[in-house]
């Protein structure tokens, strides 16, 4: 008799038994994203929501649909106040609400930018000197060393710390093309493809001689061509861009894009949930805070094998 209430007992107890998992909370992060519906940023989406399934993580996707940091900042206040145990946003806000969120325990991961001085868990972003580099070694190919770069830029935001250092790392790195280089014209798309267009209209009326151009918004290549066929200009011009939206990609196809420096935005989404849940759950901080995102040179040469590249 005593023998079969021992196992009874033995039994109840195994059956009460739950695992850690079992008894932790649910975690709940959040990506701030800066355009909410833009083909490219829905691919980060896509990587956020794949990891979060995979360690059964509750995930927010919120932001504009035209960027505003103002959006995004309070969508990261609003995460803080819920208490979420994560956020991911890109680098484009202020300082202050990065420093608020580590400050009051809500681990914070940057992508595709960094904030100067603001201590985020990490950062994901390009290599910009890399990028520079690779623009010009392309450049120097199609040519020459010796052709005097006349140089028009156009950023998302010229006040984002993305678009600073970007510009930067092109006066760093062309300053070893033997031929010299001036940049004769800086403007902005905010992110609009309309504006982008007649911003390069207007500087394309303006600088007659402009034989390079470096678009670092999505956008920016796009509406670069949209504005050289508008002006039916036939001069040589090589037009460069960032990122490998469909027409972007097709204009590279045709000969009108030169180049386009891409990245993975699935790997964003993805790799940020990573960090932040082997921070949260293990407390395993990354070995680095700043983590050099993959880049290539997207051209006609790789159009077929840039994606499998991107994933290894």
């Amino acid at each position: 008799m005593k023998k079969a209430v021992l196992a009874a007992s033995l039994m109840l107890l195994c059956g009460c038994q739950t695992t850690k998992k079992e008894t932790e909370k649910p975690l709940y992060f959040v990506f701030a994203t800066p355009l909410s519906t833009h083909t490219l940023w829905l691919q980060a989406k896509s990587g956020m929501q794949d990891a979060c399934d995979l360690h059964h993580i509750q995930c927010d996707w919120q932001g504009p649909i035209k960027i505003s940091t103002e959006q995004m900042e309070d969508v990261i206040q609003t995460a803080i106040l819920k208490k979420a145990d994560g956020i991911i946003t890109q680098g484009v806000i202020k300082k202050t609400y990065i420093m608020e969120s580590m400050e009051q325990n809500v681990p914070i991961v940057l992508v595709d930018s960094p904030v100067k001085d603001a201590k985020p868990l990490a950062t994901i972003c390009k290599d910009f000197e890399q990028q520079a580099q690779m623009l010009l070694t392309d450049i120097e190919k199609r040519i020459g060393k010796n052709e005097h770069l006349r140089i028009g830029i156009q950023v998302s935001e010229q006040d984002f710390d993305l678009a600073k250092q970007q510009i930067e790392s092109v006066r760093t790195v062309f300053k070893k093309h033997p031929g010299g280089f001036e940049i004769v014209a800086i403007s902005e798309s905010k992110s609009d493809q309309s504006r982008s267009r007649n911003e390069w209209i207007s500087v394309l009326q303006k600088e007659k001689n402009l034989n390079i151009t470096l678009n670092f918004a999505g956008e920016s290549a796009i509406g670069c061509v949209m504005a050289r066929e508008y002006l039916n200009m036939q001069d040589d011009l090589l037009i460069y861009g960032v990122d490998d939206m469909d027409d972007t990609v097709k204009m590279i196809k045709e000969g009108k894009i030169a180049g386009s420096i891409v990245t993975s935005f699935y790997r964003y989404g993805y790799d940020s949930v990573e960090m932040l849940y082997e921070y949260v759950r293990n407390g395993k901080e990354p070995v680095k805070e700043l983590q050099p995102a993959q880049i290539l040179l997207l051209n006609k040469g790789n159009l077929k094998t840039y994606e499998k590249e991107l994933k290894e």
